[in-house]
């Protein structure tokens, strides 16, 4: 049987199988029950209206659940705040900031899972506010301290029960938007020790009643609370003035949170008088009910399932590796539109990702070959350079033992450095070997100049970006020392990040030489082909890819430069305080 088919039968049997029974039943002992239905109807309403508010309740607590106890093997909410138990040590914003960074993605999680839920804030007693907020409802008052007002205080004394705010404009937060928000303190489980008041601020119609309200204009629902008498929901408004002369069955029952409680008010005597007129229009209405149900659902049927056996069909189609999107339906704003539409998403994803796999899978291979190449003999030739060493200072040659030892200490440092992160200390050495090199080959017509702080040369920074520098000063500034004759490197902090510069008093560069230049460090790095290599490769434009693949962009290298007046190139990095852990903003 086709789905179409099925839904359709599943349509006409869901509405008109209990229509008829319950016209024949009801038409037939119509006057003996109806005291009962109204008893049954009142009560199902209630029950709903109760299932409903307790659901929502339920929601919050277990969201509260999940920010108290969240954790996994690399982050614990609980661990997060003992750092700020202590009322009388100062917290340090660095450290606020990071715990906000590590509870925002769980923050994230919590907001989008609940739809009504305004923000979550932890107030923790040394004065440390973490959280998140969706934005709906404004933020939390700039440098607000709960400790003086009554919430916060019945919320404590509360000890984990759940605080109830009455439903308003609440000044804590910026937004002017009607909230309730629900407080919970905090404690470490195993000490008991206070780490905070959780805060979760909610959208008021979360309490909304109104969908399991099948009778708006009859029951009266209201959610109350009993302690301080605020009504958090209530649909009065819709009711006329001798509401309270009418014959009426009140219900009442406690809720899942202490002290809320619902109170449904069912006026008996409109319920009857609709009874009265149902019992007339009963068989005429079950007619007419029961040909509009079955030409209902045939429509709806074909118009739900159409678009699904299309798709079903397209998809069943699609062969081989480039898979084909879909033209129809993507105008729609239902959940077919957005299914079409995340369909044709899904292809062009999957297509990308075939693409960019092959070409991973290249570059990967690449990569392996250049480091073959770079490895071929590598003993040979430090043990080659070595012997050059040891006769040339037998000989009493010291350029050659300077140049062989230089060299040796240079191809080593390239190729047998265990890490990518080096300290600046070691860049330098790497440098000063170049140097040695090439101030024997240029008979010292130039000069290498460092100005850092010692304790500066500790930082850790990418391998190998400072050398190639030094090497384009000298071939391309001063033109092999027949232009200008000093090098100059310089290290400094600008906040968080750590900037080195590399500076010559050459003969710089034209306007256009420079905007070219800049324009080639801006390309997004390409792959060409298996075993390319080019002076490029070991350049400016691949020390700057090198930085942004692995710090990420806004970090790289800046190029200043004037014609007769030399060039300065300046590396922008992050300051690391331990290996991966990257604080610096890029620009």
């Amino acid at each position: 049987m086709k789905l179409r088919t099925k839904v359709f039968c599943i349509f006409t049997s869901v509405a008109i199988i209990p229509l008829l029974i319950l016209t024949v039943f009801a038409y037939g002992r119509y006057r003996d029950i109806i005291h009962q239905r109204m008893d049954d109807i009142s009560s199902t309403l209630f029950d709903n209206a109760l299932e409903q508010a307790n659901g929502v309740l339920e929601g919050i607590k277990q969201a509260a659940g999940t920010f108290t106890f969240y954790s996994d093997s690399d982050f614990s909410i609980v661990e997060n705040l003992q750092d700020f138990s202590d009322s009388q040590q100062p917290f340090n914003p660095y450290d606020e900031f990071k715990a906000n960074q590590n509870i925002k993605f769980m923050c994230q999680n919590i907001l989008y899972t609940y739809d009504d839920l305004y923000s979550i804030y932890v107030f923790t007693p040394s004065g440390a506010i973490l959280g998140g907020s969706s934005h709906r409802n404004g933020e939390l008052q700039l440098r607000y301290d709960p400790t003086g007002d009554g919430w916060y205080q019945d919320t404590v004394e509360l000890d984990g029960g759940l605080y109830v705010s009455p439903v308003g404009k609440h000044t804590m937060f910026t937004g002017n938007k009607d909230s309730v928000f629900f407080a919970q303190s905090l404690r470490d489980v195993y000490t008991h020790e206070f780490l905070g008041v959780l805060v979760l601020n909610y959208d008021p119609s979360i309490f909304d009643l109104s969908l399991v309200n099948t009778m708006p204009d009859i029951a009266l629902l209201t959610i109350d609370n009993t302690e301080t008498s605020a009504v958090l929901y209530s649909n009065i408004d819709g009711f006329a003035s001798d509401f309270p002369d009418r014959h009426r069955q009140i219900m009442k029952q406690d809720l899942a949170i202490s002290p809320l409680r619902l109170t449904a008010v069912i006026d008996y005597d409109t319920l009857f008088d609709e009874f009265s007129l149902t019992a007339m229009l009963l068989i005429l209405i079950a007619g007419a009910c029961a040909l509009g149900i079955i030409l209902l659902s045939y429509a709806l049927s074909k118009n739900l399932v159409y678009p699904l056996e299309h798709l079903s069909r397209k998809m069943a189609s699609q062969k081989g590796h480039s898979l084909e999107m879909t033209g129809r339906y993507l105008n729609r704003t239902d959940e077919i539109g957005t299914l079409y539409n995340e369909y044709n998403s899904m292809v062009e994803e999957l297509n990308a990702s075939v693409k960019k796999d092959y070409e991973d899978r290249l570059v990967i291979l690449d990569a392996q070959m250049k480091s073959l190449e770079a490895r071929i003999n590598s003993h040979f030739l430090f043990n080659t350079l070595e012997s050059i060493n040891s006769m040339a200072e037998l000989e009493d040659n010291e350029q050659i033992a300077t140049m062989s030892l230089a060299l040796g200490n240079m191809f080593r440092y390239t190729i047998k450095t265990q890490s990518e992160l080096v300290t600046i200390a070691q860049e330098l050495g790497h440098v000063s070997d170049y140097v040695a090199i090439q101030q024997i080959r240029y008979s010292n017509r130039f000069q290498l100049l460092i100005e850092m702080e010692n304790s500066l040369k500790s930082q850790k920074v990418l391998k190998l970006i400072l050398q190639p520098l030094v090497e384009n000063a000298l071939y391309h500034g001063l033109k092999y020392c027949t232009i200008g004759d000093t090098i100059m490197i310089r290290g400094w902090l600008e906040g968080n990040c750590i900037l080195l510069e590399v500076s010559d008093n050459g003969q710089g560069m034209t306007q256009e030489q420079l905007e070219s230049l800049t324009r080639k460090l801006k390309e997004e790095p390409s792959f060409t082909e298996l075993g390319h290599r080019n002076k490029q490769s070991i350049g400016l434009k691949n020390i700057h890819s090198r930085i942004e693949l692995y710090y990420g962009r806004g970090y790289g290298l800046t190029i200043r430069s004037c014609q007769n007046q030399g060039t300065s190139i300046q590396i922008r990095l992050p300051l690391i305080a331990k290996e991966d852990n990257r604080s610096c903003t890029p620009i």
